[in-house]
C-alpha cells in the first residue's frame, strides 16, 4: 500500500506538467487540428463536390422502372394486352366495352441527353469559381489558425517572463523589507518605513498570483488556438526579438487568400446572372426507351417494345421567374463586387499600419531597454544610500515601482515587437508560408 501511495505521488507531477511545443509545432497543429480550420476545408470539398453536380446537366441519364397495373378500363386492359402482343382484336369473346380485369408487368429501361441548354455552361462555370472561392477560403483560414496559434505562443512568453520579474520584484521588495527592520530595529528607521515595506511586499505577492493565473491561462489559450480538446500547452523556448530576421515580409503572390475568395465569389455572382438570363432560351434533348411487358411476372418477355424521341422546350412565360432571378442575381453581382472593394481597401489600410505599428514597436522595445537599464541603476544606488541612512523609504519605494514599470514595459515591447512584425507577414498573406515553408499543409 505504501508503494502504490509513493508511485502516485510521482505520476502527480507528470501528470499535471504541461505539454511543451516549439512555435513550429504549434502552428502545424493549428492548421490540422482546429475545427475552424476542418470547417472551412469542408466547404472547400463541398464546393469541389459541387463542382461535379453542376458537370451532370451535361452527362446522360439512364434510368430503370419496373410498374404494375392491374386494370379493367376499356382502353387500358385493350392497350395492356396489345403491349404485351396478345391480338385481342380478333377474339370474339373480348368484350371490349367490359373487358376482364388485366394486369401487366412493365420493365423500362430510359437513356435521356440533353443536347442544348445554355444555362449549364454557366451553371458549372459558376460552380468552379465557388470551389475556387471556398479553397482560397480554407486556405486563409490557415493563416488565420497559424497567426492564432503565434498570438497564443507569445502570450505564454509573455506571461512566462512575467512571472520571472514579478519574482525578481518579490526578491527586491523582501529585501527592502529586510533592510528597514534592520534600520528600525538598529533605531535608525522609523516604524511606519517597515510597515510601508511590507505592503510593497504584499503588493509583489497579489502580482505574482495574476501572473501566475495569467500564465496557466495563456497555456489553456495556446492549446486550444492548437486544435486541443482542453489541458494547457506550455511553450518549449521563447522567441528572441530577431526571430523575423531575414524573414521574408513581401506580399504574396497574386492577392491575398481572403481577398481572392471574394474576387472568386463575384465572380460566381456574374456567372448566376448569366445562368438566370440564359433561362430564357429554349432546351433540345433527346431520349430513347427500351420496354419490356409481362402478363404474369417482372422481367417476362410476353411483350417488347422501343422508341426514340426529341424535345424543343421553349417557356415562354413562367410568372415572371426568370425575371426576378436576373434582377436578384444581378443585385447579388454588385453586392459581391462592392464587398471586395471594401476589402481590398481595408487590406491596404491595415498592411500601412501593420508597418507603422511595427516602426512603433521597435523604438518602444529601445526605449524600453534604456529605461529599465537606468531604473535598475537608480534602485541600486538608492538602496545603498538608504542602508546608510541618507534617503528617506518613499525614494526607494519610488525606485522600485519606477523598476517594475520599466521591466514590466520590456516585456511588452519584446511580445508587441514579434507580434506586430509577424501581423505584416499575415496582412501580407505569408505568415504561414513564413513559418512552414515549403509545407503543404492542410487537415
Amino acid at each position: 500500500m505504501r508503494d502504490l501511495f509513493l508511485l502516485v505521488l510521482l505520476l502527480i507531477p507528470l501528470t499535471a506538467a504541461a505539454t511543451s511545443v516549439e512555435l513550429v509545432e504549434a502552428v502545424r497543429g493549428a492548421v490540422t487540428a482546429r475545427p475552424q480550420v476542418l470547417a472551412a476545408q469542408a466547404q472547400a470539398d463541398a464546393a469541389a463536390a459541387g463542382v461535379t453536380e453542376a458537370r451532370s446537366r451535361y452527362l446522360p441519364r439512364l434510368t430503370a422502372t419496373e410498374t404494375y397495373t392491374w386494370t379493367d378500363e376499356p382502353a387500358g386492359s385493350l392497350f395492356i394486352a396489345l403491349n404485351q402482343e396478345r391480338n385481342v382484336m380478333v377474339d370474339p369473346t373480348y368484350d371490349l366495352i367490359d373487358p376482364a380485369a388485366q394486369t401487366d408487368f412493365a420493365t423500362r429501361l430510359t437513356l435521356e441527353q440533353k443536347l442544348f441548354d445554355a444555362a449549364a455552361g454557366y451553371a458549372i462555370a459558376r460552380a468552379r469559381a465557388g470551389q475556387a472561392a471556398a479553397q482560397a477560403g480554407a486556405r486563409w483560414s490557415r493563416e488565420e489558425a497559424a497567426f492564432a496559434a503565434f498570438q497564443a505562443y507569445l502570450e505564454v512568453q509573455r506571461t512566462a517572463a512575467a512571472l520571472i520579474w514579478v519574482e525578481k520584484s518579490q526578491e527586491e521588495a523582501a529585501e527592502i523589507l529586510r533592510v528597514a527592520v534592520e534600520r528600525r530595529r538598529a533605531g535608525l528607521g522609523l516604524k511606519s518605513d517597515e510597515l510601508r515595506s511590507r505592503v510593497q511586499l504584499a503588493e509583489t505577492e497579489r502580482q505574482l498570483l495574476t501572473v501566475r493565473n495569467d500564465q496557466t491561462l495563456s497555456r489553456r489559450r495556446l492549446a486550444l488556438a492548437m486544435g486541443n480538446a482542453g489541458g494547457e500547452v506550455d511553450i518549449a523556448r521563447p522567441l528572441s526579438v530577431d526571430f523575423w530576421a531575414g524573414a521574408a515580409g513581401g506580399a504574396a503572390a497574386g492577392e491575398r487568400a481572403d481577398l481572392h475568395a471574394l474576387s472568386r465569389r463575384s465572380d460566381a455572382a456574374a456567372l448566376a446572372l448569366q445562368e438566370s438570363r440564359a433561362g430564357y432560351l429554349p432546351t433540345l434533348g433527346v431520349a430513347a426507351s427500351y420496354g419490356l411487358h409481362g402478363e404474369e411476372s417482372p422481367f417476362a418477355v410476353d411483350g417488347a417494345a422501343w422508341a426514340v424521341g426529341a424535345e424543343l422546350r421553349w417557356e415562354l412565360f413562367d410568372g415572371l421567374r426568370r425575371s426576378g432571378a436576373a434582377a436578384r442575381a444581378a443585385a447579388e453581382e454588385q453586392g459581391a463586387r462592392a464587398e471586395h472593394e471594401e476589402a481590398r481597401r481595408r487590406q491596404q489600410h491595415l498592411r500601412a499600419e501593420a508597418q507603422l505599428r511595427a516602426e512603433e514597436a521597435t523604438l518602444q522595445h529601445v526605449s524600453a531597454l534604456a529605461a529599465v537599464a537606468a531604473a535598475e541603476e537608480g534602485q541600486r544606488l538608492l538602496l545603498q544610500r538608504y542602508e546608510a541612512g541618507l534617503v528617506e523609504l518613499a525614494e526607494l519605494l519610488g525606485a522600485q515601482s519606477a523598476l517594475d514599470r520599466a521591466r514590466f514595459a520590456v516585456v511588452s515591447a519584446e511580445s508587441r515587437l514579434l507580434l506586430a512584425r509577424g501581423n505584416i507577414r499575415l496582412q501580407n498573406g505569408t505568415f504561414l508560408t513564413t513559418i512552414l515553408p515549403g509545407e503543404e499543409v492542410a487537415p
